[in-house]
């Protein structure tokens, strides 16, 4: 005779490991993809550019076109292209406020105006 409770305890651990495991798979997943926005809008992107509204929409799309062979995108979904847009405008703002806090942090300061 088996104890039911102990077989069905097992089979939910198995789920449990299943699940974590697919839950550590798009972690790992997003961080890749995240990883591979950044670098690309740190490479195509220059501190010229006032906003991402402003950078061009060929940069955009050549952004885009570069993820192509790491990654399934389909350019034909509006919706996934706003998704990454709105991931590349978010890094963009960040890496420019980081250059902005880095280069007042570095300013020499003037010295005092003699009276």
């Amino acid at each position: 005779m088996t104890d039911s409770g102990a077989r069905s305890l097992k089979r939910m651990k198995g789920e449990s490991s299943e699940k974590e495991l697919m839950r550590i798979q798009k972690w790992d997943m997003h961080n890749k993809f995240m990883h591979d926005v950044r670098v690309l809008v740190l490479d195509k992107c220059g501190l010229d550019w006032e906003s991402w509204k402003a950078v061009l929409k060929e940069i955009k799309t050549h952004l885009v076109d570069e993820f192509e062979p790491n990654w399934d995108i389909h350019q034909s979904d509006p919706n996934l292209m706003k998704c990454i847009d709105n991931i590349s405008k978010s890094l963009f703002r960040k890496w420019k406020f980081n250059v902005e806090c880095d280069a007042e942090l570095n300013r020499i300061p003037e010295p005092p105006a003699a009276e």
